[in-house]
Parts: structure tokens; sequence; C-alpha cells
């Protein structure tokens, strides 16, 4: 691709959350930029969960965007987002029970 193209595209997932701290997918490659827009999540357990999503590196609280956000049970919620990530930089969370709750991030990679 040449600079400045963009590609729509899956970027992460679909992938489950852990019940701890975790990178979530890969990371953005060198040379290029994400711009997530739209993020889905997908809650399989027949219990309301909570997810913890941030960007850096770690789903600590000075790097979230999602601090306890309830998905309830057997439900998907979609996110409409324009979060650009740059080179290196990656999606990290948990859910508060690990494996019933996967997340998909789709939107465009850009060569710099």
């Amino acid at each position: 691709m040449a600079s400045g193209d963009r590609v729509e595209k899956r970027l992460i997932g679909p992938v489950a959350l852990t019940a701890s701290n975790a990178a979530v997918g890969s990371a953005v490659g060198s040379g290029k930029t994400w711009v997530i827009k739209q993020l889905i999540f997908c809650n399989t357990d027949g219990s309301d969960r909570l997810v913890y999503l941030a960007v850096g590196s770690a789903a600590t609280p000075s790097y979230r965007f999602a601090s306890g956000m309830p998905i309830a049970a057997n439900d998907t919620v979609v996110l409409d987002t324009a979060m650009v990530l740059e080179a290196t930089e990656q999606l990290y969370g948990y859910a508060d029970y690990a494996s019933v709750v996967t997340v998909m991030a789709l939107g465009w990679e850009k060569t710099n």
C-alpha cells in the first residue's frame, strides 16, 4: 500500500476477554495507524458482566475509556467510535469473569 492508503478491515477479534488485565488482540504495526469505528461486545453468559478497556500499557484507571461498562446477559453491545491508535499502541482490557465476553474491533488501517 502507498502512504496514506487506508483499508477497511477487522482489526481485532473476535477474542474472549480474560478476568485480569491483558492485551486484546495485536498491537498496531509499525508505520500504521488504526481508526476503530466500531467495538462489538457479545456476552454469551447467563449473567450480566462488566467490561474494562483501555488504550496504553494496561487497563488501569488512568488509561481507561470503559470502566465497569455493563453488558446484559446474552446481549450484544455495539459502540460507534472514532478512536485512533498509532503504531505500537494496543487495546488492553478484561471482564469481571473470564471467557464469556468477546470483543471485535472494526475500522480502517492506514499506511503512514
